[in-house]
């Protein structure tokens, strides 16, 4: 019970289609237009501030990494964190035997 000629003819074809379509787009991608790339070119001011705002953002990066142990949601320290306490500190089980 094998396939006919005409569906292995077809089946061919179809995967032909999809392999010569997969290869466009990846050219493209890779190789796009003039006009296409020069749309996502940025203007120099934009690239000026977005540098700025990179070189910012790694200063706390650098500044939180030095630091000691932080509360993660609160970005402040225990002895920092007015509301901060270590977890299941009252409770007797761990959190794994804690299933409801």
């Amino acid at each position: 019970m094998g396939l006919t000629k005409a569906a292995i003819i077809v089946i061919v074809l179809a995967g032909c289609l999809a392999i010569t379509a997969l290869g466009a787009a990846i050219f493209r991608r890779h190789n796009p237009l003039e006009e296409t790339a020069r749309a996502h070119d940025a203007s120099h001011e934009q690239n000026t501030y977005m540098r700025q705002v990179r070189m910012v953002n790694y200063g706390h990066l650098k500044r939180e990494s030095l630091g000691g142990a932080k509360d993660l949601e609160s970005r402040y320290t225990s002895e920092e964190a007015s509301g901060y306490y270590p977890p299941y500190a009252n409770e007797s089980r761990s959190p794994s035997t804690n299933v409801a």
